[in-house]
C-alpha cells in the first residue's frame, strides 16, 4: 500500500471503497501505520495522507501521535514555510510530546530554526540535527532528569565560522546543556554562527541570560544588528556582550531604541561602540553596569549626531583614552536620561569617563551601592566628587552627599589622582556620613596599586575608616 517513500498509492475515495479489507481496518490501526509513515523521514507525509480522504483527514487531526516526530528538512526552504510547518505539527501534537529532526545544509539557520520550537520547550524531548555528515543527538528529557518544570535559561553565541577546529576540541557540537535545581531545570544553548540572525528570521527567543562573543575581526557585530536582535529576546535579566575594540565607523541612521524591561545585569567588554549600544537601550530595571576594558589610546569616529554634553571637558583633565572616555560618558548619560534605572552597582575595568561625565553620572545615581574602578585616569578633580557640599534651597543651606547610598569603593591602579586628594573627600565623607546616614555610608573602601598613595596617607585615611580601610 505505500512506497518506499511512504508515498501512498491508493489516493482517493474510490480506491479505499474498492478494497474492502483496508477500509474496513479500524480507527485504531490507521492511526498507528499512519504514525509510522510519519517517521519515514519526509517532513509532509501527515499532510499528504490527509488529503487522500475524509474518514483519513478527520483521523490525521484528531490523532496527536501523528504528529509527534517533526521532520525538518531545511534546504531551500524559506523560514517562513519552515515556521509554518513548526506551529502546525506543534499545535497537532498537543498535547503530547514532540521530537525534532533537523537536516541542515547551512549552520547559519540552526538558530532560527530552533527559535520555532523553544516556546514549547517543557514538550521538546529529543533533537536530531544532521550537518555536513555530522549527527548531534540530544535527549532534552534527559537534560532536565525528572525535574517538573523546564526552563529556557541561557544562551551562548560564538561569533566564529562553525567547526573551524578541525581537530573536534571547539565543542561546536554541543547544541544543549543545562543546569539548575532539582525542581526548576534550566535548558541552554551554545550556537556558533559567523553573524546574528536577521531579526526577520527569528521567533521571540525567551532565554533569561545572553552571551555573544567576538572571535574575529570579520565577525564583529554593528550596534544596530545587534539591538535588532536584542529585539527579540525580551525576557533578558542578564547581557554580556564580549567584543574585540573594532570601531564600527560612523553610523548612516540611528540604531533603533530597544527596551528590555527585565534586563538587571548588563555587561560591555571590549567594544568600541559603547556609546551607540548604551544610548539605545532602555533598561528600566539595570542594577548592575560592567565595563571592561572599553579604553582604547586611538581616534574614534564620531557619533552620528551632536548631542547636549559632547562640548571639550571644561576641566581639561589628562587622558590616555579621550575618544573612548567620550563615548562612553556620553553613552552612560544617555542611558541614564532614557530609563532612570535603579543602578546599584557600577563596576569599570580599564573603563574612564570625562570629569564632566562623572560629575554627571554620580549627580544621577542615588541608587549606587557600590562602585569599583580599575585603570582609570580620574583626577584630584574627580576624588572632590566625594566630598560633602553645600546646597541651597527654599529653607536655606544643608549638606548633602553625592552617591548617597554608596557603601563600597574600590579603586585600583588609579594613577592620576594623589593620595592627599583621597585622604581629604573620603575622610569629608565618612565625618559627615558616620552621623548624617549611619545607615548608608562607607562601610568598605579598597585602594589598590594607586603609586601616590603612600602609606602615610593610608595612616591618616584609617583614623578615619578604621578596619573598613584595605590597603596594598
Amino acid at each position: 500500500m505505500l512506497c518506499t517513500h511512504g508515498t501512498m498509492i491508493i489516493s482517493t475515495v474510490n480506491d479505499i471503497q474498492s478494497f474492502p479489507p483496508f477500509a474496513s481496518l479500524p480507527s485504531e490501526l490507521l492511526i498507528e501505520i499512519f504514525s509510522t509513515c510519519s517517521l519515514t523521514g519526509d517532513w509532509h507525509i501527515p499532510l499528504t495522507l490527509s488529503k487522500v480522504c475524509r474518514l483519513w483527514r478527520d483521523l490525521i487531526v484528531s490523532a496527536p501521535c501523528i504528529w509527534q516526530t517533526i521532520v525538518v528538512l531545511e534546504s531551500r526552504r524559506t523560514m517562513s514555510s519552515i515556521r509554518t510547518q513548526a506551529e502546525l505539527w506543534v499545535a497537532r501534537s498537543s498535547p503530547l510530546p514532540f521530537n525534532v529532526v533537523l537536516k541542515l545544509t547551512d549552520f547559519e539557520r540552526l538558530l532560527p530554526i530552533m527559535s520555532c520550537f523553544l516556546p514549547n520547550i517543557a514538550r521538546w524531548m529529543r533533537c536530531t540535527i544532521t550537518y555536513d555528515g555530522r549527527t548531534f543527538e540530544t535527549s532534552l528529557s534527559d537534560l532536565t532528569l525528572s525535574s517538573p518544570r523546564r526552563m529556557l535559561h541561557h544562551l551562548d553565541i560564538l561569533l566564529k565560522t562553525p567547526f573551524e577546529d578541525v581537530a573536534g576540541d571547539d565543542e561546536d557540537d554541543v547544541i544543549f546543556f543545562s543546569c539548575g535545581s532539582a525542581t526548576y531545570r534550566h535548558i541552554s544553548m551554545r550556537v556558533a554562527t559567523t553573524k546574528l540572525p536577521h531579526t526577520e528570521m527569528v521567533n521571540p527567543l525567551l532565554f533569561t541570560s545572553l552571551d555573544i562573543t567576538e572571535t574575529a575581526f570579520e565577525y564583529s557585530v554593528r550596534s544596530p544588528d545587534l539591538l535588532r536582535f536584542l529585539a527579540h529576546c525580551p525576557n533578558l535579566e542578564h547581557l554580556y556582550f564580549h567584543g574585540l575594540s573594532n570601531d564600527e565607523g560612523t553610523l548612516n541612521a540611528p540604531p533603533p531604541s530597544i527596551a528590555l524591561p527585565r534586563l538587571h545585569t548588563l555587561l560591555l567588554d571590549q567594544v568600541c561602540n559603547q556609546r551607540s549600544i548604551l544610548s539605545h537601550l532602555h533598561l528600566p530595571a539595570l542594577r548592575e553596569l560592567h565595563l571592561r576594558h572599553i579604553n582604547v589610546d586611538y581616534s574614534l569616529e564620531p557619533y552620528h549626531v551632536s548631542e547636549e554634553g559632547d562640548s571639550d571637558d571644561e576641566s581639561h583633565d589628562f587622558s590616555q583614552s579621550p575618544h573612548s572616555d567620550l563615548h562612553t560618558g556620553m553613552g552612560i548619560r544617555k542611558l541614564l536620561s532614557r530609563s532612570h534605572p535603579p543602578l546599584e552597582i557600577l563596576d569599570m575595568d580599564l573603563s574612564d569617563m570625562r570629569t564632566k561625565d562623572f560629575r554627571w553620572v554620580f549627580d544621577k545615581l542615588s541608587d549606587l551601592k557600590q562602585f569599583s574602578i580599575v585603570g582609570s585616569d580620574m583626577s584630584d578633580s574627580v576624588v572632590a566628587l566625594f566630598m560633602p557640599f553645600v546646597v541651597e534651597d527654599g529653607d536655606g543651606e544643608r549638606m548633602s552627599v553625592r552617591l548617597p547610598q554608596l557603601s563600597v569603593l574600590k579603586m585600583y591602579s588609579c594613577q592620576q589622582l594623589s593620595g592627599d586628594a583621597l585622604v581629604k573627600a573620603l575622610s569629608a565623607r565618612v565625618h559627615y556620613t558616620d552621623h548624617a546616614t549611619p545607615d548608608a555610608t562607607l562601610t568598605t573602601v579598597v585602594i589598590s596599586s594607586c603609586n601616590d598613595f603612600t602609606a602615610g596617607n593610608a595612616q591618616e585615611l584609617s583614623w578615619d575608616l578604621h578596619d573598613r580601610l584595605h590597603v596594598s
